[in-house]
């Protein structure tokens, strides 16, 4: 099953935005224990700081509140906007109750009313997403699709906010070859609809053979949009003139250095961690996820004698090789967030892309040669972008086995 969805019109939550002091804010009779939502759903990340989980962060924060009296959700990302707003965090709760806070800040700034963004959910419940002033200036949900399509914006996605897209740059596709892969360039422009940060472009090269899209979430392939009081016309012009020579230079050296250097078993711990952490893209494959990856690496354990990585130093790991190449790590992940996983997972993967990618590779240039490498690592048939089905039914490394296809 494809978990990450290609986003219609009409499968987008609504968004509501109320205006109202802070003081509208109650806390919610009777149990405020966070509900049943997707655990994905809750993993908010801070805008300018990459991907960062607040979740292990709020202890003390309620999750259920009144809105001028109506039942809402409190996420995560709210939580991180109101503490950027008003300059406070969580353990202010510890010791104060949440109504008093409000009320207190509200009597401090008796004028300072502030946009509140608010997620209709599937299951009918009302969720809280970022809040702002009230005069900052936002892209809404129905013009920012618009907008985006008429860019012709591919694989539109939606999560805790924010909309994702992915473009062709102003000076083309270039459809261009690292190693035995061709590759076109892309860029993903991410932007969020409550008001919370700045829309975010990031640089992205598209592997033709499997469409995977390896997004390079990492501040030197980030370029900020500053929105100003026109936000639409910001976008627009960014949409329409974004090119970024050196960034997309900087991303192909990186992946033929990728192709050439065999991925230590520090590389492969980095990657195991964050899968984990996005419980391998999520839905019934898991399993069959994990296994790919363990036929990817190799079979760590009968090389080297251990029963698993934590059982070597993490000194001794960075010297140590698996069976992949950092590339294939990298074509692994981008696969998985690509097709399989949900968008926040898929956020997490490619920031994992964008860090290997940056920094210098725990065995760089150590593989002399550079062979075929594997199309696609799950076995799971899925359309690509260009309307064909692939299906991969025999594991591929890149020390050149056959496969099936």
């Amino acid at each position: 099953m494809n978990y990450k969805k290609t986003m219609s019109p009409f499968s987008m939550p609504q968004l509501d935005y109320v205006t109202s002091k802070i003081g509208a804010l109650q806390i919610a009779p009777g149990d405020d224990v966070l509900p049943s939502l997707p655990r994905q759903t809750e993993n908010a990340f801070l805008p300018r700081r990459g991907i960062t989980p607040v979740t292990n962060r709020l202890r003390f924060a309620p999750r259920r509140l009144l809105l001028d009296g109506e039942p809402v959700i409190a996420s995560d990302r709210f939580w991180a906007s109101l503490f950027h707003k008003c300059g406070f965090n969580d353990v202010v709760f510890k010791y104060f109750k949440p109504d008093e806070v409000f009320q207190r800040i509200s009597q401090k700034d008796t004028n300072a009313k502030l946009r509140f963004t608010v997620e209709q959910t599937e299951n009918n419940q009302r969720r809280l997403l970022g809040v702002a002033s009230s005069n900052t200036p936002i892209v809404g949900r129905d013009s920012a699709l618009a907008l985006l399509r008429a860019h012709g914006g591919e694989k539109l996605s939606y999560a805790d906010g924010r909309l994702t897209s992915t473009h062709v740059p102003a000076g083309g596709p270039s459809l261009f070859r690292i190693g035995p892969d061709e590759f076109e360039h892309r860029f993903t422009l991410d932007t969020p609809l409550d008001g919370f940060g700045e829309p975010r472009i990031w640089v992205t090269l598209l592997r033709m053979i499997c469409t995977n899209g390896a997004i390079g979430m990492q501040r030197a392939f980030c370029n900020p949009v500053k929105l100003g009081q026109e936000p639409l016309h910001a976008l627009d012009r960014a949409l329409s003139s974004y090119a970024n020579a050196d960034g997309f230079s900087a991303m192909r050296q990186r992946f033929e250095s990728a192709q050439k250097s065999w991925a230590s078993l520090e590389d492969v711990r980095s990657l195991e961690r964050i899968m984990t952490t996005v419980t391998w893209g999520g839905g019934d494959a898991a399993g069959s996820r994990r296994n790919a990856f363990e036929r990817m690496v190799g079979d760590i354990s009968g090389i080297y004698g251990v029963a698993s990585l934590e059982g070597i130093s993490p000194k001794r790991r960075r010297l140590l090789p698996s069976r992949a190449r950092v590339y294939d790590l990298i074509n692994f992940a981008s696969e998985v967030s690509t097709h399989h996983a949900m968008p926040l997972a898929a956020s997490k993967i490619s920031a994992w892309i964008g860090t290997t990618i940056v920094d210098e590779f725990d065995l760089e240039g150590s593989a002399k040669e550079v062979n075929d490498f594997e199309a696609l690592f799950l076995d799971q048939p899925r359309s690509s972008a260009r309307g064909t089905v692939i299906a991969n039914d025999t594991y591929q490394s890149s020390r050149g086995l056959t496969n099936s296809n």
